[in-house]
């Protein structure tokens, strides 16, 4: 019945086929054949004569949809035999054979035509046997659906999902999305598995879930970054924050996303993202499985009135017609939201037109959109005139929807590539990258088109190259589905990039490879900073041996000794195999000094402190405990040592404690000599200064003696006053006196103490003394200026610190410069435990390369001028210094000088 038959090599001058009178005297008799028509004809109609098998009725849209002129085309079941998939035809007859045993098995299946111009087409194919009345199947009619718009969209839409699903396992990042609107929030497994959790544990899941898990003093920049997001201040929703992990931890991450829809009213409706951390045994996303399901098309005969004569169950199921018994209704009572263009389409059609459209929207009453794929024909009465239309229709939201949301999923992927803070790329079977994004070009330095020129090859570090190529025909060969090395690349400018990479390998319907997906993060500051730490815990395990003669011991929370370095083995004489996990530290030291330490710190800290924490109670506050201790050898002898005890910490947590001690036995004898020596130095001073007093006194009395008798003489010889040698004797009197005067002012100064030191208001002070020289300074033009605060106050003498402003503001009156105004100023500022006094001139300078180390000397000039003694910044130092201050000095020749006087203040 289904042999194949040689296509006529003639013309066909068509005239009206006995079928086509056939099937349509059967519509009016038989009203299952009409019903069968409704819901399956669309793209095609044919009857077949089982009788006569070669004869076959095909309507002219069966030939259209083919690519066939249907003027042309033979009503022969040979002529579509060829074009038809033989593996499906077999099929066909298959079907057939068991529909003609037993009507209750349905004769329905997708075939596949060649169309004429070369390219398959999908068809839905159903069929009917009509049987005579002995029952036996004599005629059977067929119609024809043309699915394959929807099974091209389906093929694309599991090839995409199967690409992205590839990306997704390959990036192994986190995922989550969320409607500001509604508060819906999704996270994928990986998002959770980052901070220790499953979805199970954490559910339901919301924004809150996120807030929660944020460090505090994070949560505002956290918010901060998507209001600005929000409120387009930035591109992109970009925040590092630290998150609570399950096990009590924080962990940092970086988080990136992007608002990709937006409502009417201009709001940010769905936010998408991701999260930095990874692994490689988690999938982003679950597996998302697509079907389009395949519907039979609606159909609805109506009148020139476009009434109903009748429809299909399908109908009222496409449209969800409330009314089940539409027959005598208008169409237009039905469907009151059709407008104009959908009426001037029926007019047209009830003038004899043909009208299709393979997608169309309807907007229905409640204002949703229904796309529709249609076709209207009219259908003719007995006499050839119109009666009315037939109008075929399929629902194809389902399809309109899937590719909406296959466009809205590689917009999301697409955004998840581009806007992910690590590296991914995908590269073509050779390793050429084919796409990459702006993270992997900032990280190895080339822009886009620079890297797209390259391959994978070219930039790998020549020793990780084989072991990189190795991985990569594993994958090709599908020995393994991805893989995940540390390796390095080189960097444009030369230098070296260390990366984690993760690749897998995306295969087509075939299970051909396609693409490789990789994902690469930065880890060269881990690296870097793994290589120093192992370079430091050398060099200190090298330290710790190499301090042959300092104790370095190590020991658990409880005092246990873990660590006995060479020095401790010098200095005490045990072996470290004797003390370690042995033995306590306390062994090393006397109860004497155990005993001492614990009453000292128990009243510190006003609870009992004993054994191994009168080594820790300090140490484990944060503050080392330094201390002076008696260390005891194997043989019993002592020694003393200088221990300082500290902490040791692993993230914060208490591991043990470290004791350093260095043998200070030198040092107490070298301190027990200075000791001895200092008293004999203080015996000495307390002589000397005794001899001071006497020589004061004594030269006092004589040098008296003598200007007194040198008196005496001139009164008693007036006539001599002006005699040379009388006048040698005057001035060497005088000069005596005025020595011995200096002398006991510097004896008196040393002699003084600052026990006896009073609180002074400086600037009242500085005021008096301005005052008393108020004279000399109008005479030499000098201006004085006072700038100290009121309220600044010192500790002095109050006689000592007259004679130190007066000596400062002489000075500076009698060094004044003769060239330009002159002018003192004096401020004060605190600096430490000091109140330093600034008196600053504009006067002839002191060269200080010359003269600074004899500047406060006794008797030391540094001008030509007839005045100077070299008497008075001697004694003031020695002043400032007997009350407690000090005194520095700045100055430029021809510029000016100022000393800078430092007292003591009531603070101290």
């Amino acid at each position: 019945m289904f042999e194949k038959s040689a296509s006529p090599a003639f013309t066909v001058v068509h005239k009206e086929n006995y079928l086509k009178r056939e099937l349509y005297a059967l519509l009016k008799q038989d009203e299952s054949i009409f019903d069968f028509i409704q819901q399956s004809a669309l793209d095609g109609l044919w009857f077949w004569d089982l009788k006569n098998p070669e004869n076959e009725w095909m309507n002219p849209k069966f030939w259209a949809t083919l690519g066939y002129d249907p003027e042309i085309m033979p009503h022969k079941a040979s002529s579509w035999q060829d074009i038809i998939n033989q593996d499906d035809l077999a099929l066909a007859i298959e079907n057939f054979d068991k529909h003609c045993k037993n009507p209750k098995h349905p004769y329905d299946q997708v075939v596949r035509y060649e169309h004429k111009l070369g390219h398959t087409v999908w068809i839905h194919c159903k069929g009917i046997v009509i049987r005579d009345a002995n029952n036996k199947p004599h005629r059977m009619i067929g119609a024809h659906t043309d699915v394959t718009k929807i099974k091209k969209a389906e093929l694309k839409l599991k090839k995409q999902v199967e690409r992205y699903q590839h990306i997704i396992d390959g990036t192994n990042i986190g995922i989550w999305e969320w409607n500001v609107q509604t508060g819906q929030t999704i996270f994928n497994e990986r998002w959770v598995e980052i901070i220790g959790y499953t979805l199970l544990e954490l559910d339901p899941v919301s924004i809150n879930t996120w807030r929660k898990s944020v460090h505090p003093e994070d949560l505002q920049k956290f918010n901060q970054s998507f209001h600005d997001h929000f409120e387009g201040k930035t591109k992109c929703y970009e925040c590092e924050v630290r998150l609570r992990h399950k096990n009590g931890n924080w962990i940092w991450v970086l988080d990136k996303g992007k608002v990709v829809s937006w409502t009417a009213k201009g709001e940010p409706e769905w936010v998408i993202g991701t999260h930095q951390e990874i692994t490689k045994h988690k999938k982003d996303l679950e597996n998302h499985k697509v079907f389009i399901e395949q519907a039979p098309g609606a159909i609805a005969m109506l009148d020139t009135n476009m009434c109903y004569i009748a429809h299909s169950r399908k109908w009222i199921e496409d449209y969800n017609i409330k009314d089940k018994n539409i027959i005598g209704k208008s169409h237009y009572e039905i469907f009151p939201e059709i407008g104009e263009r959908w009426k001037k389409d029926h007019q047209n059609c009830l003038n004899g037109k043909i009208l299709e459209s393979n997608e169309d929207y309807f907007e229905r009453s409640d204002g949703t959109i229904q796309w529709l794929s249609w076709k209207l024909h009219p259908w003719f009465t007995s006499n050839n005139k119109v009666g009315g239309i037939i109008m075929l229709t399929e629902d194809i939201t389902r399809t309109k929807e899937a590719e909406n949301r296959l466009k809205l999923s590689e917009k999301k992927f697409r955004e998840n590539f581009e806007n992910a803070a690590i590296g991914m790329a995908i590269l073509d079977t050779t390793g050429k990258w084919l796409d990459v994004n702006n993270s992997l070009c900032e990280m190895l330095g080339y822009t886009l088109t620079e890297l797209k020129s390259l391959s994978f090859q070219e930039i790998t570090h020549p020793e990780d190259l084989m072991k990189d190529l190795g991985h990569m025909e594993d994958l090709l060969s599908g020995k393994i589905s991805y893989c995940h090395i540390e390796k390095r690349y080189v960097h444009k400018n030369g230098k070296h990039v260390h990366v984690i990479l993760s690749v897998s390998m995306l295969r087509d319907e075939y299970d051909n490879p396609l693409h490789f997906i990789a994902q690469i993060s930065n880890i060269t500051p881990r690296v870097h900073a793994r290589d120093q730490l192992q370079k430091t815990l050398a060099e200190l395990e090298g330290i710790l041996e190499a301090s042959t003669q300092v104790s370095i011991i190590g020991t658990d929370r409880d005092g246990i000794i873990t660590t006995f370095n060479e020095g401790a083995e010098n200095l005490l004489g045990y072996r470290r195999e004797e003390l370690i996990s042995k033995e306590a530290l306390q062994i090393l030291h006397t109860k004497g000094e155990l005993t001492k330490r614990s009453e000292e710190l128990s009243n510190l800290f006003n609870r009992n402190i004993n054994d191994f924490e009168v080594f820790t109670a300090l140490p484990k506050n944060g503050k080392p405990d330094t201390q002076e201790w008696t260390y005891v050898r194997k043989d019993g002898s002592h020694f003393p040592v200088l221990l300082t005890v500290t902490a040791i910490k692993n993230n914060n947590k208490l591991e043990g404690y470290l004791a350093v001690a260095a043998d200070i036995s030198k040092l107490k004898n070298v301190e027990k000599e200075l000791k001895s020596l200092l008293q004999v130095a203080n015996d000495q001073n307390d002589r000397l200064q005794n001899f001071a007093h006497i020589v004061s006194h004594n030269l006092k009395s004589h040098s008296g003696n003598f200007s007194m008798l040198l008196d005496l003489y001139l009164q008693e010889h007036p006539e001599l006053e002006n005699d040379e040698i009388v006048k040698l004797f005057r001035l060497a009197s005088d000069n005596l006196t005025e020595t011995v005067k200096h002398l006991n002012e510097v004896v008196l100064m040393n002699t003084t103490v600052t026990e006896g030191l009073t609180s002074i208001n400086l600037c009242k002070t500085i005021n008096k003394v301005i005052h008393g020289v108020k004279l000399i300074a109008q005479k030499a033009n000098v201006k004085i200026e006072n700038a100290v605060d009121q309220s600044a106050k010192i500790m002095a003498v109050s006689a000592y610190l007259d004679s130190i402003l007066l000596n400062f503001i002489t000075n500076s009156i009698k060094y004044r410069s003769l060239t330009r105004d002159s002018y003192i100023i004096l401020n004060a500022y605190h600096q430490d435990n000091y109140l330093v006094l600034c008196i600053e001139d504009n006067g002839i300078g002191i060269d200080l390369d010359r003269h600074h180390a004899k500047l406060f000397g006794m008797y030391k000039t540094f001008h030509e001028h007839k005045e100077a003694r070299g008497i008075g910044l001697f004694i003031t130092k020695n002043q400032v210094e007997a009350i407690g201050g000090k005194i520095d000095v700045e100055s430029t020749v021809d510029v000016g000088t100022t000393f800078k006087v430092y007292f003591k203040y009531e603070k101290n």
